[in-house]
């Protein structure tokens, strides 16, 4: 049995210039599918890498699948529909499958609209290994747990598929299906090359703007992987790859604080000699933590920051506040890391059912509160976002009730670019306005990136590319 996994591509390129690291997502589901079974013929193929949607349409005919699993996220949904469509009226009785985040929170895009035959709802590792053993064993699949199917023109969504309680019970992801290689990675680090693991999955905290419908499909909302594992699999890519610097994807590293140490103390212990960076909320920091993260080779510390407002830091459920920001940074850098302060322009939240957001004022005074912090020398990079109302988040029903999402913008997927576009209309923010906050903080941006001496050379042919795809897509289209 032909089995085709593809990382699906949005139709439309912003900011978004290909991916920096591979999909681990689908690389985790072919791994799986691997665990028990040799007869599988699987191949991965990440669209993000592929020059146009024909192009990954063309791969998919070419190796003509059995079955084809299409992951996308909001932004590469009406890819996924697009390239959906076309398979199914190319490849007779191929069976295609949808997943990842933007198909467990719609369904129905894809198995009305494009006529997939099955989403794969949440986690799907068990779920589509068990989907694809009823196919070869011509089984019925239709009340499988953790689908969603259509019976009677209608989506139905069968019973919740439970989180799977151990993460060391899933094998490494299958990185030899793609060139790992050909990935630049981050465009901070300290080698020529990095690549990317998760240490965990999901986060304990439920901030406003956040979305994470696959990982939050059910509790726990986090879940940890033993330390003897991670760094298990990090050997093993030192000695596959020869790579020694590594880029932390979990949302939370320090959502544990116990564990993080435990993670810290394994990497020393085993003596890995590798650079890695990770995401951190301003809370659980403390010296020791600094202390072990250095020691064990962590360089960069990425912080939740968003706001210089304390008033949206409670209106957004973030847990923080200046004070503590402020206090974490100066900790982490004490211990001789360097800071990535993760920013937010225009954020939004509702009290007592009344819409509330950081107009133009107070979204300048979170620029002015981020240049306090590079004048201290308490951040090093900065990384600038417009707020953006993802489906699945709290945010996304708020802006939903206050009509705040323009009708044209409803279902074009491809725009919901953080980066370049602002999704939303609030009342006294003009466009000139928001386009002139991410001007200011894009400049700043790039200071500290060369200020900062982490960038890359490696790196270069990324904002090239992104500059000409800004130009390509704002003025020759």
């Amino acid at each position: 049995m032909k089995i085709m996994l593809l990382n699906s591509p949005p139709l439309k390129h912003f900011g978004i210039v290909g991916q920096i690291y591979p999909p681990l997502g689908i690389l985790y589901i072919a791994s799986y599918l691997r665990k028990n079974n040799s007869r599988y013929d699987i191949k991965a193929l990440d669209g993000y890498r592929e020059k146009s949607i024909d192009a990954v349409i063309n791969r998919i005919v070419h190796f003509h699948p059995d079955i084809l699993g299409v992951s996308s996220v909001t932004q590469a949904a009406t890819g996924a529909l697009e390239i959906i469509t076309h398979i199914r009226n190319k490849i007779k009785g191929v069976v295609i499958i949808a997943g990842g985040p933007h198909p467990t929170l719609f369904p129905g895009e894809l198995l009305l609209k494009a006529h997939a035959d099955a989403v794969v709802m949440g986690e799907g590792e068990v779920t589509f290994s068990e989907l694809v053993h009823c196919l070869y064993e011509n089984k019925d699949y239709n009340e499988l747990p953790g689908l969603a199917v259509k019976q009677s023109g209608k989506v139905n969504i069968n019973a919740k598929r439970p989180l799977i309680t151990n993460l060391d019970d899933i094998p490494f992801p299958a990185r030899d299906l793609l060139d790992i290689k050909a990935y630049p990675g981050y465009h901070y680090k300290k080698t020529v090359w990095d690549t990317s693991f998760l240490s965990g999955r999901g986060c304990p905290y439920q901030c406003v703007y956040c979305s994470n419908p696959v990982w939050k499909y059910d509790k726990p909302w986090m879940r940890l992987r033993s330390p003897e594992n991670i760094s298990s699999e990090l050997e093993e890519l030192k000695a596959i790859y020869g790579v020694s610097e590594f880029y932390d994807q979990t949302d939370l590293f320090n959502g544990n604080l116990k564990w993080a140490k435990a993670v810290c103390d394994e990497y020393i212990q085993r003596k890995l000699d590798i650079h890695w960076k990770v995401q951190m909320t301003a809370k659980n920091i403390d010296k020791e933590l600094g202390s072990k993260m250095v020691e064990s080779g962590c360089w960069l510390g990425l912080i939740g920051v968003e706001t210089g407002n304390d008033k949206t830091s409670r209106g957004i459920n973030k847990r923080s506040t200046t004070a503590l920001v402020e206090q974490s940074l100066s900790i982490l850098k004490q211990s001789g890391m360097k800071t990535f302060a993760l920013l937010m322009a225009f954020n939004v939240w509702e009290e007592d059912g009344r819409l509330h957001y950081e107009n133009m004022a107070d979204t300048m005074n979170t620029l002015r509160f981020v240049r306090r912090l590079i004048h201290k020398n308490l951040v090093d990079i900065i990384s600038w976002s417009l707020t953006t109302p993802y489906p699945g988040s709290r945010l996304y029903d708020i802006a939903q009730k206050h009509n705040l999402i323009p009708g044209d913008m409803d279902g074009k997927w491809e725009f919901w670019d953080s980066s370049e576009n602002f999704i939303m209309h609030l009342p006294g923010v003009r466009k000139k306005d928001w386009q002139k906050v991410k001007r200011k903080g894009k400049l700043l941006q790039i200071m500290l990136l060369f200020k900062s001496g982490t960038f890359n050379i490696r790196s270069l042919p990324i904002y090239i590319k992104k500059a000409w795809l800004l130009i390509k897509n704002k003025f020759l289209t």
